[in-house]
């Protein structure tokens, strides 16, 4: 008797604790949608259009200016050690993943950031917005929009941050990962590369595809411990 009460007693409170947990989790999954996927492909764009259509183009000249005679007295070939630190690091950390054979992890990460720069060169493409040239020593070989490079360590960033998630270690990377992708980012147009708006663009493409793939990828194989992979 005792223990039939304790079942209907119980059974509802259990119920109604899952029923939380499942809603808590898909009002998750919304908010990583809206912020993390849908908002910044609108506002890339937005970005795209404001191009296309030739806007902020004088604003973003004057910024590039200010920016070289506040910058001068860096050494241009500071800028060029940061611009090749992205591909340094991509590379060192997906021999760092197979080292430890974890081979989705690793997946995910070569698909993170292949892909971003992929995506990044077939939007160059499609929009075809030439570099700035306003004090490059060569001519521009391909188009700017959106910067392969804040692209490329945005993506690096998103990503480490997704396996880092659960980790002590999310904020230290989190505030190190938005000083390095910032200083991608002013070293290519201190260089004069690009323009302030291909740099924001390749931040939000990456964070649109990085983002996209955590939510396709298991979550247990989103991460850097080896005990995660087996469940």
């Amino acid at each position: 008797m005792i223990n039939s009460l304790q079942r209907y007693f119980y059974q509802p409170n259990q119920q109604f604790s899952s029923l939380r947990i499942y809603f808590y989790r898909e009002r998750l999954k919304a908010l990583v949608c809206l912020l993390g996927i849908i908002l910044p492909f609108v506002l890339f764009l937005v970005m795209a259009d404001k191009i296309r259509n030739g806007g902020l183009l004088a604003l973003e000249r004057a910024f590039l200016w200010a920016l070289r005679v506040q910058a001068e007295s860096l050494p241009s070939h500071f800028a060029v050690w940061i611009s090749m630190l992205v591909t340094v690091l991509s590379v060192c950390m997906l021999c760092y993943l197979l080292y430890r054979q974890l081979w989705r992890t690793a997946l995910f990460w070569l698909l993170a950031i292949a892909g971003a720069a992929t995506l990044g060169n077939v939007m160059k493409g499609l929009i075809q917005r030439a570099r700035p040239e306003l004090w490059l020593d060569t001519a521009a070989t391909s188009f700017g929009f959106p910067s392969g490079h804040a692209t490329h360590s945005m993506a690096i960033v998103v990503a480490l941050l997704v396996l880092l998630r659960v980790s002590s270690w999310h904020t230290t990377a989190l505030l190190t990962g938005l000083v390095f992708a910032a200083l991608v980012g002013l070293s290519r147009m201190y260089l004069g590369y690009h323009y302030p708006s291909d740099i924001l663009a390749g931040w939000m493409l990456a964070l649109f595809w990085v983002m996209t793939l955590r939510v396709l990828f298991k979550h247990s194989y989103l991460t850097l411990d080896h005990r995660q992979h087996s469940r």
